[in-house]
């Protein structure tokens, strides 16, 4: 079974997580940012706590993470989204 390995800023491993989490689509500096069955699912990188899932009809095509955001694109326009311990928020967007 093939696996995403989560390593800490001394390469040492810290989690590891199973292709049935789903594809990994990008990461931020604390979170994974998971897709399946159309649904984009945040987690902790060193719990795995899941911290928020969205649906990719409503966010749109999931395009990076870095830091704190995550940035979709959904009908010409780019939606940056806050992740934080209170889950996924959308905090601007701007049209293409």
């Amino acid at each position: 079974m093939d696996s995403t390995k989560v390593y800490d800023e001394d390469g040492r491993d810290v989690n590891m997580f199973f292709d049935s989490e789903g594809e990994l689509a990008g990461f931020g500096q604390d979170f994974l940012v998971f897709e399946r069955n159309g649904q984009y699912r945040f987690v902790r990188a060193e719990s795995g706590d899941e911290i928020a899932s969205v649906w990719r009809d409503s966010v749109g095509q999931f395009k990076h993470a870095n830091g704190d955001l995550a940035v979709f694109e959904r009908n010409d326009q780019v939606f940056t989204h806050r992740v934080g311990c209170s889950g996924v928020s959308e905090i601007s967007s701007r049209w293409v």
